[in-house]
């Protein structure tokens, strides 16, 4: 896609995922078009698109060659099924029927890695079969299906795994709050390896897809090493320049506890096996700016400057 001969609508142009895209996108002088629920401030040279609500019928877009589908709900606890199946499934295929409606020819979709389950005991690749546990990771993947029927040829589906970044949501961001607090943390006898991306790595691999002549059918988005959950705590803990504090204890017990307070599928993701091979994204051309931990330093050393310590 050369610099300015063609348009990219992207949703969720405010949303953690989709605001990295298009800051790449601009970075590379790609003429794109910000979509949002209500009017914000958005980068330089991006182009605003109020959608409203994209679940809601007879969405119309610009007319645009790509279209790039970043929004959607996550990270969310206590969610009803009804909401989970408008904001991740409904708006999905609005959208993508309103871009076939614009003219595009391309549509990436931002699903999830999680479609595979929350742990695996070897390596998921992009033909391992999907495996949902849970109503976020089921409604993700009917939109998978039900976009592929509403656009057609030129879909193309990313996975990413848990992404990390400045701000990042999720358990890295619980994980900088207690250590930040120097609270200790029983998971020293934990052992396990699981994979991550950084949110600027999954630009470049949406961009990667954008650019390719023929893009793959599905991409998942992962940094080529895995790490384990105290190593992940040591990168975190020099991020932010305090004492790893950590000590062992039953990760059995842990499992047992976390069930007991309604957080299993946290102790799943925290502790559990989830390694992922972004083979078609390599082959596309893609490789991550820098290494595992150093991201994670980064995104440590970002919490800093938001929540300095008193």
């Amino acid at each position: 896609m050369t610099a300015t001969a063609h348009k990219v609508f992207c949703s969720g142009a405010t949303g953690y995922i989709g605001g990295a895209i298009l800051r790449a996108l601009a970075g590379e002088g790609i003429a794109a078009v910000g979509g949002l629920r209500a009017a914000a401030p958005l980068p330089p040279g991006i182009i605003p698109f109020i959608t409203g609500d994209l679940s809601n019928p007879g969405l119309r877009l610009p007319p645009v060659e790509a279209v790039i589908h970043a929004a959607g709900l996550g990270h969310k606890r206590r969610v009803s099924a009804k909401t989970w199946r408008r904001t991740n499934l409904d708006a999905a295929v609005n959208l993508a029927r309103a871009a076939r409606a614009a003219g595009a020819s391309r549509f990436i979709l931002i699903s999830t890695a999680h479609i595979h389950g929350r742990a695996h005991n070897r390596p998921v690749t992009d033909t391992t079969p999907p495996n949902p546990q849970g109503a976020y990771a089921e409604s993700k993947l009917q939109a998978e299906h039900e976009v592929a029927a509403a656009f057609g040829p030129g879909l193309s589906i990313i996975r990413p795994v848990a992404v990390i970044g400045p701000g990042c949501p999720g358990n890295i961001a619980l994980l900088l709050k207690l250590l930040a607090r120097g609270i200790p943390l029983p998971f020293a006898a934990i052992e396990n390896q699981r994979s991550f991306i950084h949110r600027d790595d999954l630009a470049r691999i949406v961009l990667a897809v954008l650019r390719s002549a023929t893009p793959p059918e599905s991409v998942l988005a992962a940094h080529p090493e895995a790490i384990s959950t105290p190593e992940l705590i040591r990168a975190l803990a020099e991020g932010l320049g305090v004492e790893r504090k950590l000590f062992a204890c039953s990760p059995q017990l842990l499992k047992f506890a976390a069930a007991l307070l309604g957080r299993a599928e946290s102790w799943q993701s925290l502790a559990g096996n989830f390694i992922a091979n972004p083979a078609a994204a390599r082959q596309l051309g893609w490789k991550p700016e820098e290494s595992l931990i150093d991201s994670l330093r980064q995104t440590a050393r970002y919490h800093n400057t938001t929540h300095p310590t008193p």
